[in-house]
């Protein structure tokens, strides 16, 4: 019977080891995926306005990325010459190299193929990655044969991370360590767009976006809303407190209007969990403000402290700033706080 019991007892202990290992894995991998996210949108944001100040900080991320992910040794040519022809990053010693480029036309990447033969750099790299941080298209092989010299590779983010998911916790552990410090650091020395906008905040909205979207609600209603009226809400229902509404609004669009833009564009939400986002928050905000006696102020409050417990229970670092402006800017759209429906207790 001991001895039943302990082949029960370690085969409960291994379960547990498996599940741990599974949930690690998972959240790497999730962490992995929202970096790379983050920083594609980033990437297109910036170029969008003609603006490449991100470039040199990219190629660097991927440098260090790439080595860890295929095990190469890859240097940032463009640090040695500047403005490196064709290409971004060499390994001599795997003949590999690498450009990075936001540009995913296919007369972007025959000019690099083209470029790269022309100065013949297949004398040292026998392989050429086009590495799109974007979304590369169908070319339909069209550039495998373009060469006899060297072999030509179409990457994007999506072809790194399905190869990512692949490889060893461990390892997993080390690729999101490693993202999370280049993104850190390159935030406290000024970021990459310009703006006030942080990876923290975005990450921090994201986290609040998916705690929404998966809460369960058996009541949801998928009927279609009447127009939202913020007017008749701000200035009518809560015209004691309209003024700071309205500037507790305007001060922080310059910090997060950004960040929650971003989060909303990576998470790509369908109408399913709209739907379920919001109807939980008029279902918890509704409570919450009438527990503080239908003061606003005291009620978005309270929401935002909610919030924070539930995203700091999870083991998440979250931006305070940008939990309140996600609820401020759903405030606007009548998601929090909503009005009563027509012929309801509005105080208007």
């Amino acid at each position: 019977m001991v001895e039943e019991s302990n082949v029960e007892t370690r085969t409960i202990e291994c379960k547990k080891n498996e599940y741990w290992v599974r949930m690690n894995r998972e959240n790497y991998i999730k962490q992995i995926s929202d970096a790379l996210a983050l920083l594609r949108l980033q990437v297109e944001n910036r170029n969008s306005q003609q603006l490449y100040d991100i470039d040199s900080f990219t190629e660097d991320v991927f440098k260090g990325l790439l080595n860890r992910v295929y095990g190469y040794d890859l240097e940032n040519l463009n640090i040695q010459k500047k403005s490196m022809p064709a290409i971004d990053l060499g390994d001599k010693n795997s003949s590999v190299a690498v450009q990075v480029t936001s540009e995913n036309s296919s007369t972007k990447i025959i000019e690099t193929i083209d470029k790269f033969t022309d100065i013949k750099l297949y004398d040292e790299y026998k392989r050429l990655l086009i590495l799109i941080v974007n979304k590369k298209k169908n070319y339909r092989g069209e550039f495998e044969n373009r060469s006899l010299y060297f072999k030509t590779e179409i990457l994007d983010i999506d072809d790194l991370l399905t190869h990512i998911r692949g490889l060893e916790t461990p390892l997993l552990e080390k690729i999101a360590n490693f993202l999370e410090n280049e993104l850190e650091a390159n935030k406290k020395h000024g970021g990459y767009t310009g703006q006030v906008s942080e990876s923290n905040e975005v990450e921090t909205i994201m986290r609040l976006i998916e705690f929404l979207s998966n809460y369960e609600n058996k009541n949801i209603d998928s009927k279609p809303e009447e127009e939202p009226d913020p007017e008749k809400k701000i200035y009518k229902r809560f015209s004691d407190h309209s003024t700071f509404l309205e500037s507790l609004y305007r001060e922080r669009v310059p910090i997060y209007g950004e960040a929650l833009d971003i989060a909303v564009k990576t998470m790509g939400l369908h109408l399913g969990k709209i739907i379920k986002i919001r109807s939980y928050l008029k279902e918890k905000s509704d409570e919450t403000l009438t527990e503080c006696d239908d003061n606003p102020k005291m009620a978005l409050d309270a929401l935002s402290d909610y919030f924070e417990l539930k995203i700091s229970s999870q083991g998440i670092k979250y931006d305070h700033g940008a939990i309140k402006f996600y609820l401020i800017d759903e405030l606007i759209k009548c998601n929090v706080f909503p009005n009563p429906p027509a012929g309801g207790a509005a105080n208007d």
